[in-house]
């Protein structure tokens, strides 16, 4: 029997956007408590041209995963009997990194994924604009409500509020109740109003450090920051969260004199509980997806040069059917 194919983004060394080669390669096979997934979108994040760049060797070896893509966004193709998702269901989630090694990422027309890990699309949302959401809002939703435990009347910063991460996190925090403060460029300012801040900095006409803010949550988006620097600006029991620099902000609260400030390094876990959360918020019209372009699965090379930039508004999606 002909072994099924699929077309995919293939990793061929590390390097940039010129080790990828979109070719036919074997379909994956789905294994007992995962489901296979034709997927109709895909999205780009930093840690995907990350990890081909070779930041994570140290997790991957000598080579990179042969292919990448944590967002997912499309149709049950094989379950499990027992499975609450079967043939033909509408289904978003994300992809463990810690097997992609073994496992095919997203960024290919069929992946498989434990189904514990995954949660009912948005009936609202579009393929693509589902696959915008899901690495972008589970790390927004966790750092918020797990680590800082956001409350409703607070102040929150958002350093890098014009990003996938950070558009996201505005329109949540807005949704829980508090005010936020944005720090982006001029050029986006508009971008950051809209998702809902309440005030915008812009970083190159204003250093936020210098700023009397007093904010309870200083989410740093960007990485640039550390608790030792803002603490200044943070209540009492304030809480800053780093998504970036994980080891250096993990111990960062060791060290602070101002013992009831807190810092919490982020690192995003897939969790279909979280999904079911953003998905009633998206359902309720509190949260949006921004996407500032949809490329074909041909043209990755170019989303993944453009999300390097890192001066994307809002998220880069890789759509499986044009």
């Amino acid at each position: 029997m002909k072994e099924p194919m699929m077309k995919a983004s293939l990793c061929t060394r590390y390097g940039g956007a010129d080790a990828l080669e979109v070719c036919q390669t074997a379909r994956p096979a789905r294994q007992p408590g995962e489901l296979l997934i034709r997927v109709h979108a895909s999205s780009i994040n930093p840690v995907d041209w990350k990890i081909l760049r070779g930041d994570l060797r140290i997790l991957f070896g000598r080579r990179p995963p042969p292919i990448l893509g944590g967002d997912f966004a499309g149709v049950v193709l094989e379950a499990d009997t027992s499975s609450r998702f079967q043939p033909g269901d509408r289904v978003w989630g994300l992809t463990e990194i810690r097997r992609l090694r073994h496992t095919p990422g997203a960024h290919a027309e069929v992946t498989r994924c434990a189904s514990e890990l995954v949660d009912a699309m948005p009936a609202r949302l579009s393929f693509e604009e589902a696959a915008s959401v899901p690495l972008v809002g589970l790390t927004a939703y966790q750092s918020l409500v797990h680590h800082a435990q956001l409350q409703p009347g607070q102040r929150v910063l958002v350093n890098g509020c014009s990003g996938g991460v950070g558009l996201i996190a505005v329109q949540l925090a807005k949704a829980l109740g508090a005010s936020v403060v944005g720090v982006c460029s001029g050029a986006n300012r508009s971008a950051a109003l809209q998702a809902g801040c309440d005030e915008v900095i812009d970083y190159q006409e204003r250093n936020p450090l210098d700023e009397d803010l007093k904010v309870d949550v200083w989410f740093d988006v960007v990485g640039n920051q550390s608790l030792g620097a803002v603490r200044h600006q943070l209540a009492p029991a304030g809480c800053y969260l780093n998504i970036v620099k994980l080891i250096s902000t993990s111990v960062s609260s060791w060290f602070n004199p101002i013992r009831s400030q807190k810092s919490h390094a982020v690192f995003v876990a897939p969790s279909a509980s979280d999904l079911a959360h953003l998905r009633e918020l998206i359902q309720q019209g509190d949260l949006h997806p921004v996407i500032e372009r949809i490329y074909p699965l041909d043209q990755i090379a170019a989303a993944y040069e453009r999300s390097r930039s890192q001066r994307t508004v809002g998220k880069l999606v890789i759509s499986m059917t044009d």
